[in-house]
């Protein structure tokens, strides 16, 4: 196939599935579970029977409230994907997720109204030098034509979308794509393998035409290719993709691919280039100026109905097994306690050692947060740097119905703000009440919801010179305000 510089057997990745709200990453997740045979069967978002958003506040609002993961293994390589919610209200979850991967995928509708959101995801991902692909989704929906799709979502990506598939029309039907690397057509089978056809005649001139583009993008970034082009040389394949890899892994373009997940469709096409381009962790650990022997970043903190506190965890080097003494922020050290991997939100026993590259949960480090690095080494740990959290900017006024949960209301909210740190609790004072702040309505009323399934406290709200009022569920009621 060309690709000479397949990572086949290198270390697990970690990938991060970003994209603004109701682009189908969950349905990608979902997808990629079903193609590498996790699954069975995939599920549907609107069926609700997906591995992903299986929490009842995520199937209530039907949306993503929280990230959910899995680890897959791919033609021998291992992977975890961590589905990140796409609305900007739980964006946090994004936030801890992002220092700690080798690349994401942007999953993307065909919907110039969708730019903006997109603008903010690409901008976060460019700012901390994140390799990463565009997967232009629901492309069996798209109304216009990929040519002119391009340009409409080039302004949201300050480096060239460099487009590697088109697509296949039939009576206006979305049929199949063309690979632009490979030079080869496929032709879309609903939740199978797409199978290799016939370049359709009436494509070869659109076809040359897509892949001399493409083509004359890489070549801004390799003078050679820029010979060969203008000498109407055509360059090696392999030449093609080691172009494709290394300008991903610098950042310097961000490759288009197209699909359906809900279909499945170019799903194989997107893991293949995973597998190929997306760098190692030791590629990763350069980017981050990681020099420790061995370090473990936080991603994420889960506090489980029954399992008690987990951090989840991404290993940068080194080992860590179950019983270690663990060095965290400054004065902090604790011992391990269970290594556990985690599907959705659901964690399982790991017995194995938690080596370079994987991302597992840690059991029961009651002083860790979110962010923070973690050793076995002696001595100063160094710290990955984070993207700081957004500010709050709407609040509930919240209080225990019952006075003897009042203890127990502001230990749950503390609980709540390590999960999700763009939450915070603050005592007014002038109203002699506590405030919940976050991120707008839907996120504080997700709160609330899951203050009453995990922590089992009834609230009831107050002051009533608080103008808005809406009630959360039967045993919720807040007022808001805008900060």
């Amino acid at each position: 196939m060309g690709q000479s510089h397949s990572q086949a057997g290198s270390a697990p990745r970690c990938i991060a599935l970003v994209g603004p709200y109701l682009s189908g990453k969950t349905s990608l997740l979902e997808s990629i579970l079903a193609r590498t045979g996790d699954i069975n069967r995939q599920g549907s978002v609107a069926e609700g029977n997906t591995v992903g958003d299986a929490s009842p506040e995520a199937r209530a609002h039907n949306m993503s409230v929280e990230l959910n993961m899995a680890r897959v293994d791919y033609l021998g390589d291992s992977f975890t994907f961590i589905d990140c919610p796409g609305s900007i209200e739980f964006s946090q979850d994004m936030n801890g997720v992002l220092p700690g991967v080798d690349a994401a995928v942007v999953v993307c509708e065909p919907d110039e109204k969708k730019t903006p959101a997109l603008q903010l995801i690409l901008k976060k991902l460019e700012e901390h030098h994140i390799p990463h692909f565009l997967f232009l989704n629901k492309i069996d929906k798209a109304e216009m034509h990929v040519r002119d799709i391009i340009p409409m979502l080039q302004p949201a990506s300050a480096v060239p979308l460099v487009l590697r598939q088109i697509p296949i029309w039939k009576n206006d039907i979305v049929t199949g794509f063309v690979d632009l690397a490979l030079e080869r057509a496929y032709l879309y089978k609903e939740h199978e393998k797409s199978t290799i056809i016939d370049l359709p005649e009436d494509l070869a001139a659109r076809e040359e035409e897509a892949r001399f583009g493409m083509l004359e993008q890489l070549a801004d970034y390799d003078d050679e290719l820029m010979e060969q082009l203008l000498d109407d040389i055509v360059p090696p394949q392999d030449r093609v993709f080691d172009d494709l890899s290394a300008d991903l892994r610098k950042g310097t373009i961000c490759p288009v691919l197209i699909g359906s997940a809900e279909n499945g469709n170019g799903v194989s096409r997107l893991l293949k280039a995973l597998r190929h381009e997306v760098p190692d962790i030791a590629r990763t650990r350069k980017r981050l100026g990681i020099e420790q022997e061995n370090l473990a970043h936080v991603i994420k903190t889960l506090h489980t109905e029954h399992g008690g506190k987990l951090s989840i965890v991404r290993v940068l080097a080194g080992e860590f097994k179950d019983g270690d003494q663990l060095t965290g922020s400054p004065g902090t050290s604790q011992r391990l306690s269970g290594l556990f991997t985690v599907r959705g939100q659901e964690p399982q026993k790991y017995s194995g050692v938690a080596k370079a590259g994987e991302t597992l949960a840690f059991g029961r480090l009651e002083a860790v947060q979110t962010g923070e690095s973690l050793t076995t080494d002696q001595g100063k740990v160094q710290q990955v740097e984070t993207i700081a959290p957004p500010s709050p900017v709407y609040g509930l006024a919240i209080s225990a119905k019952a006075r003897r949960d009042e203890v127990k209301l502001t230990g749950a909210i503390g609980k709540l703000v390590e999960e999700d740190q763009s939450l915070s609790l603050e005592h007014d004072q002038s109203l002699g009440e506590m405030v919940l702040w976050g991120q707008g309505e839907v996120h504080l009323k997700v709160a609330g919801e899951r203050l009453t399934r995990k922590f089992g406290i009834a609230i009831d709200s107050r002051a009533p010179d608080i103008p808005y009022r809406e009630t959360i569920s039967s045993s919720i009621e807040v007022r808001g305000r805008h900060k």
